[in-house]
């Protein structure tokens, strides 16, 4: 182990020890100059004893200035911090550090407000340098999870967290921490295991419910999902995120009605709020109330005009409704909002191939396929379109080319059938009604396709069964 002296009597004193022998710091904080008497050194030493005493209790005194200026920009720090202002919260938690460098809870607020900021990398920094200055901070080991879990490195995230845990062992928020990054690597098991430790520790946890019942939800067990959120809605009854949540699990069961009345709940308690109208407009869609859904997706672009996904609802609601126009001003909009997502493209093709605006709809079938070439449906699409237009050939090259991205696209190989019976070649065109059939074998068209086919080869028997087949699914 390394030594080091007292300044004032020069003992020797080992690391990590305060900076004077235990003599001197007492007299040093009972101002006694005379105690140099009770070490028994001669005279000389004595003078040189009380010189260095004086220059010491002055240092002494210097420093505690210094330590309650750090504590005043700390204090500073966290005025500015809870007022939201982070970059002059930062400036104050920097001047503290500068002052006392061993500050270890001025590294871990700064670290925070840096992660307030989104700058997660300065916010890992600061938290590891808390947690060399004091190893067992727990809470500084949970932020530096909160901020890896942010970055996305959610296996770093797991280990902090865990780290935290063996330091505090009975904080509910670690564990609930913990369990969320395991939701999100889809590790729902271990999730939930956090989650109701969770809640064993602290039982009025409303989030650890909320998170728990999440994760049941993407377990597709919505009745537990429902059952914790409505845990949670009895702990924090003001809470719109908890019924917005149970609302959502009752419209994935079906149960239209209880959705709706959650996602009322959660307009009521935060009427700003776009996703909440737009969650209460798909459920009035679902049950094919197409006009209170359109009042609900106009109140989510209202409230968030430029959310493209707000417009594609409202354009699929108007769609429904037989009002193409009005589909395709909305998937316009989607599409200016963000024109690289495929789907807004393919939506709006749809309603022009509704109207019979074939070239239009090829148009945004093809934009479509650019931003999203392995998606089997936009092939389709385009495909059925030319098909439409009697452009046959062109109709089989799409239509295989949805089969090549998914073999098991029962509609491409009608489609490819439809073209082919069309050319007159009636051997490829039952080939493929068969190998839709294969792969839905309650393909009702299908059947009524190949049974025209077969009728049309003078094939009677093959005809029969497959009509008999067809009335029965119809």
């Amino acid at each position: 182990m390394s030594t080091k002296q007292c300044p004032v009597c020069e003992k020797n004193l080992p690391d990590p020890l305060p900076p004077f022998c235990e003599q001197c710091a007492w007299d040093l904080e009972n101002d006694l100059t005379l105690v140099p008497t009770m070490h028994k050194i001669p005279e000389d030493v004595q003078r040189k004893y009380v010189q260095r005493l004086a220059v010491a209790k002055r240092v002494w005194n210097e420093r505690g200035v210094s330590k309650e200026k750090a504590k005043e920009y700390f204090e500073c720090g966290e005025a500015y911090y809870s007022k939201g202002d982070y970059d002059r919260a930062i400036e104050d938690y920097t001047k503290a550090i500068a002052i006392k460098p061993d500050f270890a809870i001025a590294y871990n607020n700064r670290g925070y407000a840096y992660d307030s900021k989104g700058d997660y990398d300065q916010a890992i920094e600061d938290y590891t340098k808390a947690i060399a200055i004091k190893p067992d901070y727990a809470i500084a080991y949970n932020n530096r999870g909160d901020a890896y879990y942010y970055k996305g490195d959610y296996d770093r995230a797991i280990e902090d967290f865990t780290k935290a845990i063996a330091i505090d062992p009975n904080e509910a928020n670690y564990y609930d921490n913990r369990g969320y990054a395991y939701h999100v690597k889809r590790d729902y098991d271990r999730a939930i295991a956090d989650f109701t430790k969770a809640i064993s520790i602290d039982p009025d946890y409303a989030r650890a419910y909320d998170n728990r019942g999440e994760t049941y939800y993407s377990k597709g067990d919505y009745d537990r999902a429902i059952e914790d959120y409505t845990r949670a809605i009895d702990r924090k009854p003001d809470d719109a995120i908890y019924c917005n949540n149970r609302g959502n699990a009752y419209y994935s069961k079906g149960d239209y009605d209880r959705a709706i009345e959650d996602y009322t709940r959660a307009i009521d308690r935060k009427p700003d709020d776009a996703i909440y109208c737009n969650n209460r407009g798909n459920a009035y869609y679902s049950k094919g109330d197409y006009d209170r859904a359109i009042e609900d997706h106009t109140r989510a672009i209202d409230r968030k005009p430029d959310d493209a996904i707000y417009c594609n609802n409202r354009g699929e609601t108007y769609y429904s409704k037989g009002d193409y126009d009005r589909a395709i001003e909305d998937y316009t909009r989607a599409i200016d909002r963000k024109p690289d997502d495929a789907i807004y493209c393919n939506n709006r093709g749809n309603a022009y191939y509704k109207k019979g605006d074939y070239d239009r709809a090829i148009e945004d079938y093809t934009r479509a396929i650019d931003r999203k070439p392995d998606d089997a449906i936009y092939c389709n699409n385009r495909g059925e379109t030319y098909y439409s237009k009697g452009d046959y050939d062109r109709a089989i090259e799409d239509s295989t080319k949805a089969i090549a991205i998914d073999p098991n696209y029962a509609r491409a190989y009608n489609n490819r059938g439809d073209a082919y019976y069309m050319k007159g070649d009636y051997d490829q065109a039952i080939a493929d009604y068969t190998r839709a059939i294969d792969r839905k074998p309650d393909y009702a068209r299908a059947y009524n396709n190949r049974r025209i086919t077969y009728r049309k080869i003078g094939r009677e028997d093959a005809a029969k069964r497959d009509l008999k087949k067809y009335e029965e699914l119809k």
